[in-house]
């Protein structure tokens, strides 16, 4: 059974004098521990499909399973369970609380797991993880106070803190210098090789041939998919 699976899925945006079709009839199948990039020209769909993914919106029309969950029959209640518990989060401005430290950010998520022995356990991983992202010595720092860098690494690190199957990264380089977005690719690289499903949206093809597989949409279509050679950048 595949990971994530998209049947015939359409997004559509209506007014009183036309559709807009942003996805239409997109079918696709992601499997356990794939890295997959999603890319498209400015209003391809791409951005629009990694929301339906991440359940932060539904489809018009079709099917969205993760697991054995059919996701497009779940209530917003469920939905806001499932992207907390299944999903992880790397946006490109990082959408972090400036004002808050490291910890505070990273923990945020924490705050919706009802399991009060859970919600302790994976608090107590925090000093570890910081370490793994190389910001262990930031944990009290302001996030207002990061470079950029940084703060995606904070923003990677409060993906990870609830151990979700499935990691979501919209432009996660877009923000960043070259030598910069190059360590971020190969941290998510590295989180990819601990067997978590990875996908990214992206404009840059040298972040997509990271991936073992490039979806490109044009039109709110599936325009190619095809698995890659990987490259260094």
């Amino acid at each position: 059974m595949s990971l994530l699976e998209v049947e015939n899925v359409s997004k559509v945006f209506k007014t009183k004098s036309y559709q807009l079709y942003a996805l239409n009839d997109v079918s696709l199948k992601i499997q356990t521990g794939e890295s997959v990039a999603i890319t498209g020209t400015s209003d391809s769909g791409k951005t629009t499909l990694l929301h339906i993914l991440g359940c932060i919106d539904t489809p018009t029309n079709g099917i969205y399973r993760i697991g054995d969950q059919k996701i497009h029959e779940q209530s917003p209640k469920q939905l806001a369970q499932i992207r907390n518990q299944n999903l992880g989060f790397v946006m490109q401005d990082f959408a972090l609380v400036d004002h808050y430290s490291v910890q505070k950010n990273v923990l945020l998520p924490l705050n919706y797991v009802k399991n009060r022995k859970l919600r302790k356990e994976r608090a107590a991983r925090l000093p570890a993880l910081l370490d793994k992202l190389h910001i262990g010595q930031k944990q009290h720092e302001k996030v207002m106070n990061l470079s950029g860098g940084q703060k995606q690494r904070v923003a990677i690190a409060r993906a990870l803190i609830n151990e979700p199957d499935i990691i979501l990264a919209d432009e996660p380089t877009g923000a960043l210098d070259q030598q910069t977005s190059k360590e971020i690719i190969e941290l998510l690289k590295a989180i990819n090789r601990e067997g978590k499903t990875i996908v990214i949206v992206t404009h840059d093809p040298d972040v997509a041939y990271q991936c073992d597989r490039i979806i490109r949409i044009e039109d709110g279509k599936i325009a190619e998919d095809h698995a890659t050679l990987q490259v260094e950048v």
